[in-house]
């Protein structure tokens, strides 16, 4: 057996792989007799079957399971004493089988880049600081009081805020196409959920009113079919809606889940939620500098086959956040090149955070999976059986300790590397952020 590497940094690897003849008949012939003893064969009492008639019936597909469990077990044996980290399952190509000689088989596979990771005081990344100042919070406010509005129909004209219903007909080159049209579509103008330019065209506008937008659908449309292209949208007003903004009294703030008598202390307990909000947007911004700083001074090439599954990851939960069940997935829908520079790059931090954990030896902390756990636990009603939960499930826990082992690599490199700081407003900082 002869491994073929080019280099130890060489993800794509095969090996030659010979079994000896000898080897594959001693186990075809034990397994024949034992076939011979089990078998149940039309004419003979059960197991007295002739040797050469079970040979006959069973005896290539006998041979062929033996040749495979030999040639697999033989990759495994010799994969164990190289000390090879294989990614996955090997693909065996037969390249000699003829019965009465030896059987020959090249082994194609990737294994798990050979990376060491240097000093983590060259590393630099940016650390983001950010505060809150009156006018964020009044803006914060007022966001939540459009969330709680109550929508009333005016004859006013529309405007940024404002919910509209339209029927529209979408033509490309004067010809309708597929899912371009639809009847008392809800628009809210400013919410950019639509394609550029169609909520601004939305505005200044009436019920009954028709207008045509005439736009582009951006390069990197959903449907690519439509990417770039020109498009006309015939539009026809059915109703036009405007925010009725609830009172800032003590009902609304309950209504927000905060308990205030007035405004002032309302904005307190607001201002207490968005920093600590705050806090874990900023950490998740250090620690994604710091993946990204350990990935570019890191170059290697990360195996494929760990990319085509966290693309099959992504896609999923692409797919779920969208209502579909991820077993309706369509390659259309979800092309695979538009997951594959994220998810190559999420593959290359997981392989460089195990790397930084083996190369320091770390271990999970007990009190860091706790401090995480009791963070868990605490937005519900029993936090103590919520705990108990994940103290009581392995492999709950065992994320947990996954987890916590991500924190003390952040940690590590916090303290080793140069921090770049950079002071953000509080818009830019939860710019991409699900937050109030």
């Amino acid at each position: 057996m002869k491994f073929s590497f080019n280099s130890k940094s060489d993800i794509n690897q095969s090996l030659n792989i010979v079994i000896p003849n000898a080897e594959v008949e001693k186990d075809v012939a034990e397994r024949l007799k034992k076939a011979q003893k089990d078998s149940k064969l039309k004419g003979f009492r059960k197991g007295k079957a002739p040797l050469d008639v079970v040979t006959n019936i069973y005896g290539p597909e006998i041979r062929q399971e033996v040749v495979y469990d030999l040639v697999t077990k033989s990759f495994y044996k010799q994969a164990e004493e190289k000390g090879l980290k294989i990614v996955s399952r090997p693909n065996l190509i037969p390249e000699k089988m003829d019965v009465g000689q030896d059987v020959k088989f090249k082994a194609t596979f990737e294994i798990y880049p050979e990376i060491s990771i240097g000093n983590l005081n060259r590393l630099t990344y940016t650390k983001s600081t950010c505060s809150i100042n009156e006018e964020d919070l009044d803006k914060t406010v007022s966001n939540l009081q459009k969330r709680m509005s109550k929508w009333e129909d005016s004859d006013e004209h529309s405007c940024e805020g404002d919910q509209i219903k339209i029927n529209f007909i979408g033509k490309i080159e004067n010809e309708e196409f597929e899912g371009g049209s639809a009847t008392d579509f809800q628009v809210e103008i400013g919410s950019k959920s639509m394609i550029e330019g169609f909520e601004e065209g939305l505005k200044e506008l009436k019920k009954g009113d028709k207008k045509t937008l005439d736009l582009l659908f951006p390069d990197d449309y959903g449907k690519t079919e439509l990417a770039s292209k020109p498009v006309s949208f015939e539009v026809e007003v059915t109703s036009v809606s405007k925010p009725v903004l609830p009172e800032l009294n003590e009902d609304f703030f309950k209504s927000t889940g905060v308990e205030a008598k007035n405004i002032e202390d309302y904005k307190k307990e607001v201002k207490i939620k968005l920093e600590e909000d705050l806090q874990n947007i900023l950490k998740g911004k250090a620690r994604q500098s710091i993946y990204d700083s350990l990935v570019e001074a890191n170059e290697f090439e990360a195996p494929k086959t760990m990319i085509d599954s966290e693309i099959l990851n992504m896609k999923s939960d692409a797919a779920r956040r969208m209502g579909i069940d991820p077993k309706d997935l369509k390659e259309e829908l979800f092309p695979n090149e538009t997951f594959t520079e994220e998810a190559e790059k999420r593959v290359k931090i997981g392989i460089l955070l195990n790397q930084v954990i083996e190369q320091n030896g770390l271990k999970p902390d007990p009190d860091k999976v706790k401090e995480i756990i009791e963070e868990r636990a605490k937005n519900y009603k029993e936090p103590q059986q919520v705990i108990n939960y994940f103290y009581a499930d392995e492999q709950q826990l065992k994320n947990i300790e996954s987890i916590s082992l991500e924190e003390q690599v952040v940690e590590l490199v916090e303290a080793s590397a140069k921090a770049k700081e950079e002071e953000l407003s509080y818009e830019e900082c939860i710019s991409g952020n699900n937050l109030a």
